[in-house]
This record gives C-alpha cells, sequence and structure tokens, in this order.
C-alpha cells in the first residue's frame, strides 16, 4: 500500500507539472487509456524524467533561495557576465527547444486556412507517436535548463528576472504568448475534469494569470532590490534613480498586473542590455514561453 502511494504521488506530480505547462496533447491520454503494461512503463518514464527535473530544482533552490528572494543589482544594471550566462543556458537547450516546437505544432490541431498549403495535416498515427515523444521532451526542457543554471552558477530567480525584464519589458513579447489550446483542469464534485479550450476563449485569462504569478515573485525582488541599494547609499542627497526604482515599487503594488518597468526601462538597465539585443531576439520562442512561465 504504501508502495502504491508513493507511486501515486510521483504520478500526481508529474500531472501537475503537466498541466501547468498547458500541453494541448489529450490524444495522450487516450492512448494510455489503450495501451495497458505499455501504458504503464511509459508513465513511469515520465514520472522518472520529472524526478529528475524536481532534484535538480531542490538543489537550485537550496544553493540560491526561492525565486523571489533574487535580489538585481541595486545600480539598476546587469551585468554582461550574467547576461553571458542567462543566454549560454538558452543556447544549452536550442535541441530540445526545437523538437518541441515540432511536437506542438503537430498537436496544437489549428487548422492551415491558407489555399496554397504545400503538406497534408498530420494524421492520427502521427499525432500518437509525437504525442508519446513530447512529455519525456517537456522534462528533457526542465532537466537541461535548471542544470545549465547549475553549470553557470545561477538561480531560478536570477533567470525569471532577466527574462522577464528583456522580453516582456524590454522586448516587447507578450507574457500571454503560448500553445493555441491548453489542457484545462477543473473541478466539478470532486472530481478532475480534462477538457481543451481555443486560444482565442482564454488568450486575456491566461495572461492576467501569468501576470499574477509574476508580480508575486518579481515585486519582492524589487524590494531586495531597494532594501540593498539604501543599505548601500543612505546619503540625503536626491537620488534620480532611487526615486524611480522606488516609484516602480509603489506602482507595481497599485497593480497587481504591472509588469516591472512596463513604461519604459531606466537607461542604466537598458545600455546594459542593447548589446546583446540580436542574441536575445534570436533565442525567443512564442510557442515555449508558456513552458518557461511554469513559475509553480
Amino acid at each position: 500500500m504504501q508502495t502504491q502511494a508513493v507511486t501515486s504521488n510521483k504520478s500526481s506530480t508529474a500531472s501537475k507539472w503537466l498541466i501547468g505547462c498547458g500541453i494541448g496533447c489529450g490524444v495522450v491520454i487516450l492512448l494510455l487509456v489503450f495501451a495497458g503494461v505499455g501504458g504503464y512503463f511509459f508513465v513511469k518514464n515520465i514520472v522518472e524524467g520529472f524526478e529528475e527535473t524536481e532534484a535538480i530544482t531542490d538543489t537550485l533552490t537550496e544553493r540560491y533561495g526561492e525565486i523571489k528572494d533574487f535580489c538585481p543589482d541595486p545600480g539598476g544594471a546587469i551585468n554582461a557576465e550574467r547576461l553571458e550566462v542567462f543566454l549560454s543556458v538558452r543556447n544549452s537547450m536550442e535541441s530540445v527547444k526545437e523538437a518541441l516546437e515540432s511536437s506542438i505544432n503537430i498537436l496544437s490541431d489549428e487548422e492551415d486556412k491558407s489555399q496554397f498549403r504545400e503538406e497534408p495535416s498530420p494524421g492520427v498515427l502521427t499525432k500518437i507517436k509525437t504525442g508519446l515523444e513530447i512529455i519525456p521532451l517537456i522534462a528533457e526542457f526542465y532537466t537541461r535548463r535548471n542544470q545549465a543554471l547549475l553549470d553557470g552558477e545561477m538561480g531560478l530567480g536570477e533567470y525569471y528576472f532577466i527574462y522577464v525584464v528583456s522580453y516582456y519589458s524590454w522586448l516587447g513579447k507578450s507574457p500571454a504568448d503560448g500553445l493555441e489550446y491548453n489542457l484545462m483542469v477543473e473541478d466539478e464534485e470532486d472530481r478532475s475534469v480534462i477538457r481543451r479550450r481555443r486560444r482565442s476563449e482564454n488568450l486575456e485569462e491566461r495572461k492576467d494569470d501569468v501576470l499574477r504569478k509574476l508580480h508575486r515573485q518579481i515585486l519582492p525582488m524589487m524590494h531586495n532590490q531597494f532594501a540593498k541599494l539604501t543599505g548601500i547609499d543612505i546619503s540625503p542627497i536626491r537620488d534620480p534613480w532611487r526615486e524611480r526604482l522606488e516609484a516602480e515599487i509603489a506602482a507595481m503594488e497599485a497593480d497587481r498586473f504591472r509588469l516591472p518597468w512596463q513604461d519604459g526601462l531606466p537607461d542604466v538597465l537598458e545600455a546594459s542590455l542593447e548589446p546583446f539585443r540580436v542574441r536575445f531576439e534570436a533565442g525567443y520562442s512564442k510557442v515555449l514561453n508558456a513552458l518557461e512561465m511554469a513559475l509553480e
């Protein structure tokens, strides 16, 4: 009985990862219903993949604290060496990112309305094969990223801070970027119900959800930054940077959907990012943004 309970808990953990990522692969669920013993080993491999991911995540948390514990540089800029680490981490995921993007495009089931479509829509067997491959790919995506963070001596908090400030606040990418379909989980009389909704139906809902989660993580970072800044600089002389940081914190406190520096980055911060613009643009994945924002 104890072994069954442990297995159940592990499977539940893997399920939460997948649902949190919003992966539109209901075909996998249907397949497993009919897969019997083969399905058991498939699920076992999935669970083990996410166990490795969680073990590395735990190590990151032990070493660098929770996401919200990160303290940005009190001077406002992001050191070039830290940006190099961030971009190196993203480069390390390139092959699995390409595989995931391809798989998600197949499973998204989006109708191509173009009259000049050159290739036929993927068939059921193709989707089943893709469905079998995509979940281990998701585990590999997180495992590679988090291992690269460990190797580069960067915590998840610093990674997310740079991601949010650079892609959302600076380059104008949308926090709602992601999949055309989501797996939605609802509770109806204590039963888990899984259904799919088109992106057009939940785009704003997704954006609000991501912004709320980001707000809970990023605002404490800004407080950490201000506390460190005022601890270093206790001069009564007027400091424009300190005043601007304080004003941004106040604006975020008044609006739980506000991104940091969404009205424009401070010059010192933008100047530190500008030399890396091309590499940041090249490293962004609109499709995989939803995976990146699985903060909890």
